[in-house]
């Protein structure tokens, strides 16, 4: 295992997380907690799930774009039973408009889990999944947006592959190849618990790889590099390249998680391949982005096993190894801030990489809900980071602090001036605040 240093060099575009595994944490708070941590982490990307009959909100939507994560929203539908395309099409129309770029139509339609059991059981499951699938891919298209395939359970109580190459053979079938040409495809990257390697090559070099048979001198899909046998698929049936999002990397798979020892080298693998580190097998330019499982999910739930953040204070070593930043919401002592601030020089200030942070007090009895809310028409005018972390907001070029002195004295404000942030303090009573707030 590398050190800490090495770890936070690996900085790549293509890096993302799944978000909660529910539609509940889109909350103002849920913005202000997860953004700094997303980040501290350098990641670009995140896949949030949404109802079929209630948008992500348009704020937190906002926040995240405005600060350089670009959000990939998934919807996942019951099968044979999923909305019409006439049912999604405001919901689908508000996400175009709120800048949403890519949305994954459904998840893992080749396990019985994703079907009643009715509609598993009946014949041509690949031909009605389409005649599900192209209604709502054409109106994602129709919307501005890219139709994402749905990722495919590897392996799979109907073999993942013949599933894809079938589906892909049916709507080019029935006459939709411009939609194909407008479609990503996304691929689960759960190890299995082989070596990362396992399967490189695709098809062409394991060709003797059966479906539900093992072969002591082969190796399949279920792997890591299942991205490349999904490509695979698409080169020979469509004809060309399809962009491609990995999904669900660094676990084994759903409720089964590595050590927390053996996941730092897992992700710091992972990481080399992003960057193409000469040593390591990159990971090719049509993989658009990795996303790590798991950001963040309520405690007790089977996911939480393998969030990276338990809870916003409590996470998993890799966190510390990959944040170059402490995470505290406590201010530091006079001592400790002008060592920090002292260490900044002016080309640190000029690659900051925060323009401007928010700076919200945070009290032993927790957070003051009033500071929330007089903050939002600030927040929806200047798209600012937003914390309650001294940390964090020594990344930003500018500072808005909301506060008086027995939360945030000058002597420290002071401090933050004269090594380069622009620092704006707004203080006084409730209706000060806002009154502030409001006329910046």
């Amino acid at each position: 295992m590398k050190s800490k240093s090495y770890l936070q060099r690996l900085i790549s575009p293509r890096i993302g997380f799944h978000y909660f595994q529910d539609t509940a944490h889109y909350t103002n708070h849920d913005l202000i907690t997860w953004l700094p941590k997303l980040i501290q982490l350098n990641a670009k990307w995140i896949i949030l799930q949404s109802d079929s009959t209630r948008a992500i909100p348009e704020q937190f939507l906002s926040g995240l774009i405005d600060n350089g994560v670009t959000p990939i929203v998934q919807i996942s539908m019951p099968l044979p039973n999923a909305p019409s395309a006439a049912d999604l099409q405001a919901i689908l129309g508000a996400y175009s408009r709120w800048g949403v770029k890519q949305i994954i139509l459904f998840d893992k339609p080749n396990m019985v889990q994703a079907w009643s059991p009715s509609g598993w059981s009946q014949q041509d499951l690949v031909e009605r999944f389409i005649d599900k699938f192209i209604p709502l891919a054409m109106t994602v298209a129709q919307s501005g947006m890219t139709p994402v395939f749905p990722p495919l359970q590897p392996g799979g109580n109907y073999w993942d592959l013949t599933f894809l190459r079938l589906a892909l053979q049916s709507i080019i079938r029935r006459g939709y190849s411009n939609l194909v040409k407008q479609m990503s495809l996304s691929a689960y990257a759960y190890t299995f618990g082989h070596e990362l390697d396992w399967g490189s090559g695709a098809q062409e070099k394991w060709p003797n790889s059966k479906p539900y048979i093992k072969l002591a001198d082969s190796q399949d899909q279920c792997g890591f590099n299942n991205f490349e046998w999904v490509q695979s698929i698409s080169r020979t049936i469509c004809g060309k390249e399809m962009p491609v999002i990995m999904l669900g990397a660094g676990i084994k798979e759903p409720g089964i998680a590595y050590s927390p020892e053996v996941h730092i080298e897992i992700v710091q693998n992972i990481l080399e391949r992003l960057n193409n580190i000469p040593e390591t097998k990159g990971i090719p330019s049509y993989v658009q982005c990795c996303n790590f499982y798991l950001l963040a999910a309520e405690p007790g739930t089977a996911e939480s096993t393998q969030a990276w953040f338990k809870s916003p204070d409590e996470v998993m070593p890799i966190v510390d190894f990959l944040t170059p930043v402490p995470e505290s919401i406590e201010a530091p002592s006079s001592s400790d801030e002008k060592e920090l601030l002292s260490a900044r020089s002016a080309s640190d200030l000029q690659s900051l990489p925060l323009e401007h942070y928010l700076l919200l007090p945070q009290y032993e009895w927790g957070i003051a809900e009033f500071h929330l809310d007089a903050a939002r028409p600030f927040i929806l005018k200047h798209h600012p980071t937003i914390g309650f972390s001294i940390h964090e907001a020594l990344l930003a070029r500018k500072i808005t602090v909301v506060g008086g002195e027995s939360s945030f004295p000058e002597e420290l404000l002071d401090q933050m001036r004269s090594n380069g942030s622009i620092v704006d303090r707004i203080s006084g009573d409730g209706t000060s605040i806002a009154t502030q707030l409001a006329e910046r």
